[in-house]
């Protein structure tokens, strides 16, 4: 070739090396190690840094900021997300930070300072094992627990290609630090990762590229009708009224569970880091009035449907949603209100994440917005074996996969069967909660007593108390006895001279009839059981009162957690135990067709397995 002609990539890093003013005079490193960056410019326009720590990170959380509200969807790509993403999981992930920050090094015409921050890659790395082998991972903070719609590498209008490139040179420099760079979910277009992916795949990294489970879908609120849906049973809570939020949070975690179960996977909503996350940003952007927690009651005023939003930009975004499988349309309902709710505000888009299940939506325009993986392989041995595994475990999946056709084919025959067998199966859903017999000093209403009640205090009543008995609490005396004498604890309320309510306790390994097994029990564990509530006492929080006053019961005779089985339509029961501090574990289906007895859980929660006798 002569000498005069040069290759494609020759000018385009030419090109860039000259808008940004540098020389493109050989630097010392590359004349020592030729072809080592043969293919990125010898001097930079970037200066790049790695910032390791949370203080050095917060020292630029302004810049950053403004960085990131260049454009649309800057808050899940700054601080006011990520940082407090990165205080909720690093250590749960045993991360440590990997922020690479690039600043010019001169000026530009477009207004650029020399020193202002042009580029960001958000990264955190941590160790995990791949085939026995320590295995050192880059990652995108924020790409673990309630997802955004994506999540990108930053960069100033004008400084894509600049800033892949700088960020490559970096990677490559540091590439003895790391087997692999696991990136998702990304935005899709992004200019600065296809130019940080271009610069990586000529030194020998492999490259992996793929659609990412996750992103949004996207309703257009432009021409959306004006005639509100109803609403006449969606309660809406700012973010600021913390008490108000908990409260539908609980409901939210409560319902995602129900829509998770059905994959027998745990809610990433339901661990307490996703938890704390929420929380925390919806209080800070509750300030400003770009939080909202939307709830869909049903019939009976209990929430069928929660949905927790928040403003970005000219768009709102639906963080988290969960809808109950069992209320049809609720999720149209609730987004149609959300989305008219947030044109009022002033948005253009209303984004609706990805989650367990494929919502209903309203009829409102809509497109989907996909978000990628990216995945790079270093060149150390343990990148190697990796890579080999991953490529083998990616071969072997494709190999079960039923091709397409056979595929609906089978969801077609499944859902036949499954319509057959409903008509002769039975289902029963209860909801396990936990307590750790805490006391919250609820008052009783005035006249409420409670006392403890043995067997030799009902033997002391005359026939009308028990007669009294038997007609307010459904009182079954044969059954009673049985649980007195094997040590059943009861505590009775009487509200004035009636009967107001009536709670047991047991200890040890019991039978639970509904379920047809025995409840494997520690010496520390309690179940209660039984509770029941005059009709005339109702609405007087009475069951509360018992719980808490049963929890003091069992703390001094050494008792320190306790389990409840609740049917799940017994709504008075359920809330009544939430006032009293319990903590909802999981569902527990009890499926009884024919010869066939199954109990499962879901999520399958380790403690319910072992107190239910299940295998894991």
């Amino acid at each position: 070739m002569p000498s005069s002609m040069k290759t494609i990539e020759d000018v385009a890093d030419r090109n860039v090396a000259g808008v940004a003013g540098a020389p493109t005079t050989p630097t010392p490193e590359s004349s020592e190690n030729p072809g080592r960056h043969d293919n990125l410019p010898p001097r930079m326009a970037v200066d790049v840094s790695v910032v390791r720590d949370i203080a050095a990170l917060r020292a630029i959380e302004g810049e950053w900021r403004a960085l990131a509200s260049i454009g649309s969807g800057g808050l899940f790509r700054g601080p006011d997300w990520l940082i407090p993403w990165w205080q909720a999981y690093h250590a749960t992930l045993g991360a440590e930070l990997y922020v690479v920050v690039g600043r010019a090094i001169e000026g530009d015409a477009a207004g650029t300072a020399a020193g202002e921050i042009v580029c960001m890659a958000p990264l955190y790395r941590r160790t995990i094992k791949v085939a026995l082998l320590d295995t050192r991972e880059l990652r995108m903070i924020g790409d673990a627990g309630p997802r955004p719609p994506a999540l990108d590498l930053l960069a100033r209008p004008g400084w894509e290609d600049r800033a892949g490139t700088a960020i490559a040179r970096k990677l490559i420099d540091d590439a003895a630090s790391w087997d692999l760079i696991d990136l998702e979910p990304l935005a899709d277009p992004s200019r600065v990762r296809a130019n940080l992916v271009q610069r990586l795949a000529p030194h020998g990294f492999a490259v992996e590229s793929s659609p990412s489970a996750g992103g949004a879908t996207r309703i257009a609120l432009a021409l959306a009708p004006v005639d509100a849906t109803d609403v006449s049973r969606i309660v809406t809570t700012p973010g600021d009224d913390l008490v108000a939020l908990r409260k539908g949070m609980s409901a939210l975690r409560r319902l995602s569970r129900l829509e998770w179960a059905d994959r027998d996977e745990p809610s990433p909503l339901a661990d307490p880091e996703a938890i704390g996350l929420l929380e925390q940003v919806a209080m800070e952007l509750g300030k400003a009035g770009r939080v909202r927690l939307a709830r869909l009651d049903d019939a009976q005023g209990e929430a069928c449907g929660v949905a927790l939003v928040v403003d970005d930009g000219d768009r709102a975004v639906v963080l988290a949603m969960a809808v109950d499988p069992q209320s049809g349309r609720a999720s149209a309902r609730l987004l149609h209100a959300e989305a008219l709710a947030a044109r009022a505000r002033g948005c253009i888009a209303l984004d609706v994440v990805h989650g367990a299940v494929e919502y209903t939506l309203p009829p409102l325009p809509s497109s989907k917005q996909p978000v990628l993986a990216v995945r790079v392989w270093g060149h150390s041995t343990t990148a190697s074996v990796g890579r080999t595994l991953s490529s083998v475990s990616r071969r072997a999946r494709r190999a079960r996969e039923t091709p397409a056709v056979a595929a609906a084919q089978a969801r077609a025959a499944w859902t036949r069967i499954r319509s057959a067998a409903a008509s002769v199966a039975a289902y029963d859903r209860y909801c396990l909660y936990r307590g750790q017999l805490w006391t919250r000093g609820i008052e009783p209403v005035a006249g409420l007593e409670l006392v403890r009640f043995a067997e030799a205090d009902y033997d002391k009543l005359d026939d009308s108390r028990r007669a009294d008995l038997l007609e307010q609490l459904a009182f079954d005396e044969a059954t009673a006895r049985t649980q007195w004498r094997r040590g059943d604890q009861t505590v009775l309320a009487t509200l004035g001279a009636r009967p107001a309510g009536i709670a047991w306790a047991a200890r040890g390994p019991i039978e639970a009839p509904e379920l047809g097994r025995v409840l494997r029990m520690s010496k520390y564990d309690a179940y209660i059981h039984s509770v029941y509530v005059a009709p005339a006492a109702r609405g007087r929080a009475v069951a509360p009162v018992m719980l808490e006053h049963l929890a003091k019961e069992l703390r001094a005779t050494d008792a320190y957690r306790s389990w409840a089985l609740i049917a799940a339509d017994n709504q008075a029961s359920l809330r009544a135990f939430q006032k009293a501090s319990f903590t909802p574990v999981c569902d527990v289906i009890h499926a009884k067709m024919a010869t066939v007895d199954r109990v499962v859980c879901r999520p399958p929660d380790p403690e319910a397995q072992e107190l239910l006798g299940l295998e894991p």
